[in-house]
């Protein structure tokens, strides 16, 4: 039963104004009649503020609802009240607890130490997964941006406890798919991490894209198409596609692997980074090039397309990426799969004198200076690769091929 006052202490603050507790101690637990407004009493203590407004508890509750909440909590000796005299009638305008982190605990809610707490250890948890011995499997690049998306997620204190959990779990999950080699669509990721293929929200997809390059990651969002223009004819057992009717073409990688030939194959591939240079040289291309656009860091689906493109129809390569660290990375990888299968490449107008001739002034940041200490160590670096990346070093500076090619 509720505790009945026998007697009211009330203090006067100023003329019209008084705060108003029962003379009786905070009670150890709720009373059967506030029980029965838990749902509402929950999120009332929920935010941890000592203090709160009757505008604002009307509103979460009704008036009715908050009114009659408001009068049990008073006579039960959980708060004292603000109240002001109005016509001649005394009117509550806020509230104060008496003792908000035991009523939380009766409620069982998550008081602010309590919260911090849970989240310290959440982060602890995630911070000892990354730093263990398996995780020294995994591309530098990738611990790169696993060990910054743990960092945000450390520092934003505004991110809810369940939400914190469900961001920890997927970014263990991402490195996981990756150490498998696994591949496949965001629902298929969804599935493996999460228990169903739409499990992921739209806010976490977000926050993923915001720290990962989740295509790079082989988690695609449609199915992979490579682009291509060029005079080759693809031959399938069905039917032919003619690349010349059309100045580009979008192939899904699933049907470049099944390809049976390429007629009028070409003398030499042209791989270009920047989607807006790709574009523009698809217009005016020489006799036997096919151009591909190379979407940053190749995936492990666009290299299996190339390598059976390259089986069927071998041919010498040019590669053009940005004049900046990742430019140089991006190369490398795609041009190893032209060394894997005995074929030459070169790098082509991106090196130092496309740096100079632009008048960007692009700062190389943290991350690529760690990612140019990292290709100091690459062994049978291209020559042209490499004076490029001493000219950044030296310079400090970066840029996108878009303003030469």
């Amino acid at each position: 039963m509720e505790q009945v006052a026998s007697l009211w202490i009330d203090s006067d603050v100023k003329r019209g104004v008084r705060d108003r507790r029962i003379d009786g101690p905070v009670p150890q637990e709720l009373s059967i009649e506030l029980a029965e407004h838990r749902d509402l009493l929950a999120r009332w203590v929920r935010d941890d503020a000592n203090r709160r407004t009757r505008s604002v508890l009307l509103q979460q509750g009704g008036i009715e609802r908050a009114e009659l909440l408001c009068e049990r909590l008073l006579r039960a000796g959980w708060i004292e009240r603000r109240e002001r005299l109005v016509g001649g009638h005394w009117q509550w305008d806020s509230i104060t607890w008496r003792d908000l982190e035991r009523l939380q605990h009766a409620l069982g809610v998550s008081g602010k130490q309590q919260r911090l707490a849970e989240r310290q250890a959440v982060m602890n948890a995630a911070w000892t997964w990354f730093k263990s011995a398996d995780r020294a499997t995994l591309a530098p690049e990738l611990s790169e941006d696993l060990e910054s998306a743990l960092q945000k997620l450390s520092e934003d204190r505004t991110l809810k406890h369940d939400s914190l959990v469900t961001r920890v779990s997927l970014v263990r999950s991402l490195a996981e798919w990756c150490d498998s080699g696994a591949q496949g669509l965001r629902r298929d990721f969804a599935l493996k991490a999460r228990g169903a293929t739409k499990a992921v929200s739209e806010a976490d997809w977000r926050w993923l894209d915001s720290c990962f390059d989740l295509e790079q990651l082989r988690i695609s969002n449609f199915a992979p198409v490579l682009w291509v223009a060029g005079d080759a004819s693809l031959q399938w057992e069905a039917g032919r596609m003619d690349l010349s009717a059309v100045c580009i073409a979008g192939v899904s990688v699933s049907d470049i692997l099944k390809l049976k030939g390429v007629n009028r194959a070409p003398s030499c591939y042209w791989l270009v980074e920047n989607r807006a240079s790709f574009e523009r040289q698809a217009q005016s291309l020489a006799a036997g090039e096919l151009l591909v656009w190379l979407p940053g860091r190749p995936s492990v689906l666009w290299m299996e397309a190339m390598a059976h493109l390259l089986r069927l129809a071998p041919a010498f390569a040019r590669i053009s990426a940005d004049a900046d660290p990742a430019g140089v990375d991006i190369a490398c990888t795609a041009g190893a799969l032209w060394e894997t299968n005995q074929l030459t490449w070169e790098p082509y107008r991106m090196g130092v004198h496309e740096l100079h001739s632009t008048g960007q002034r692009w700062t190389l940041n943290a991350h690529d200076l760690r990612l140019l200490e990292h290709l100091s160590e690459r062994k049978n670096m291209r020559a042209e690769l490499k004076d490029l990346c001493e000219a950044m070093k030296r310079e400090g500076r970066k840029a996108e091929q878009e303003f030469w090619l």
